[in-house]
């Protein structure tokens, strides 16, 4: 499982406004809960700086030496505003660290918001291609050409059945309802090399649940893209399988095991030790053990471990 991946898988059960960065500041995954305070689909957000999209441009030379800065020193707490679609202002209390091997990338986690942050209940509205089943189990070929990107020359149903009426069209058109391709493609944003490249992404705007789309090219100019549609249980257990295989590979106690788990999911100490009910002095004891049963210095050195 590649970084890309699991961080999105770990990113969207955080209740935390979440964002991933490259050393350039440019937004690599945004999680649920800051598209929804920021009120921007993850296709305004992607490839795109984050001091050009979420800082006041009075802001931004600021913000981006503060960033850039992070590469070099520890976890830094930083306080700034953000800008939602609407243009209102935002206060906001960012906790940033370095994380992963060579390039490391920033994650940015919003801890604190002024105003509240206050997120409303999702309303779901069902749409007629989901409604029809076309995106629960589907795969489809399509053309990589650069004059005629995302052509589908091929297209199967859950089943193998074949879908011959869509053929000819824009992959993106068809599915995503777009003028132009997805900016979360996986066949953009794979490095060379990287075949088959998977991403995690939400269903659509209104509806519940992930795709896990993957792209593997079949050809001189065709790919062939799997997408299956998961539902927060199976998310669940991605992470569950994914905690215990570092348990058992670091060989950690149980409760060590404990620990870490509510650690991924971004706990702190005072947090763990009143879900677990021991004190916040056992916790530590725990987290400094199995930190160093995993080669980890820091809690965000996890992330790493993770991504």
């Amino acid at each position: 499982m590649d970084w890309s991946l699991t961080a999105s898988l770990l990113a969207e059960r955080d209740t935390r406004p979440i964002v991933v960065m490259d050393r350039r500041g440019r937004i690599e995954l945004a999680n649920g809960a800051f598209t929804s305070l920021l009120g921007r689909p993850r296709e305004e957000l992607l490839g795109r700086r984050w001091t050009d999209v979420c800082t006041p441009r009075e802001h931004g030379r600021k913000v981006g030496q503060a960033l850039r800065a992070i590469f070099t020193s520890a976890e830094t707490r930083l306080e700034t505003e953000v800008l939602t679609r609407e243009g209102e202002r935002l206060s906001v209390e960012l906790d940033v660290a370095a994380v992963g091997r060579p390039p490391l990338r920033l994650v940015a986690i919003i801890t604190r918001t002024s105003p509240p942050l206050c997120v409303p209940e999702r309303t779901v509205v069902p749409e007629p291609a989901r409604a029809q089943g076309l995106h629960r189990d589907l795969s489809y070929e399509i053309s990589t050409e650069l004059s005629s990107f995302g052509t589908l020359k091929a297209v199967w149903t859950s089943g193998e059945a074949r879908q011959e009426e869509m053929l000819g069209q824009p992959c993106f058109g068809a599915f995503a309802h777009r003028d132009a391709p997805c900016l979360d493609c996986p066949l953009t944003m794979a490095a060379p090399g990287s075949w088959p490249h998977t991403i995690v992404r939400q269903a659509s705007e209104h509806a519940e649940g992930y795709e896990v789309v993957t792209a593997t090219p079949t050809g001189a100019g065709t790919a062939r893209v799997s997408v299956h549609t998961i539902g927060d249980e199976t998310l669940s257990g991605l992470f569950e399988a994914k905690v215990r295989r570092m348990a058992n590979a670091a060989r950690l106690s149980e409760r060590e095991g404990d620990v870490l788990r509510y650690l991924a999911l971004g706990r702190s100490p005072a947090d763990i030790s009143t879900v677990l009910g021991i004190t916040e002095r056992t916790v530590k004891f725990h987290q400094t053990n199995l930190l160093r049963k995993l080669g980890a210095e820091t809690r965000y050195d996890l992330l790493r471990l993770f991504f």
